[in-house]
């Protein structure tokens, strides 16, 4: 049977403690949580690799913690979910997973987009002024 997305996502069904479960609703929550832990670990690669500057480091760590923490909690929904535990199984957990995911994610981006370039910008300025101060001989 396929995974019916819309049927998964009814509201009647999103507030049961009890949740029917279905293989194929865990196969797919493994596959999306699955998917955040290796795309945690492919940006843990990138950033050992990388020749970018500090604060690209740092936002690279940023999306690290995120997708990994948010990856395994996942896995744990789900493993909860395949061993039919009474409270942690409901799908509510998930609502409350998104939700922790798009709040993590707007401060990394307003780090991202806001933060990263004025750090950049001062630093640069701080550069351009110390070019003009007298070295030590």
């Amino acid at each position: 049977m396929p995974f019916n997305l819309a049927s998964f996502l009814k509201l009647e069904r999103f507030l049961d403690l009890r949740p029917a479960i279905s293989l194929t609703s865990v196969y797919f929550l493994l596959e999306v949580f699955g998917a955040l832990v290796v795309l945690a670990i492919l940006i843990r690669i990138i950033q050992k690799v990388s020749q970018k500057d500090s604060f690209y480091k740092s936002l690279l760590q940023k999306y690290f913690v995120m997708f990994l923490t948010m990856g395994l909690a996942g896995l744990f929904l789900v493993w909860f979910r395949y061993e039919r535990a009474y409270f942690l199984s409901a799908r509510f957990w998930l609502l409350v997973w998104l939700i922790g995911l798009v709040v993590w994610l707007v401060f990394v981006l307003k780090y991202q987009f806001k933060v990263v370039p004025q750090a950049r910008e001062k630093l640069q300025k701080t550069k351009e002024f110390n070019k003009y101060l007298p070295k030590k001989k």
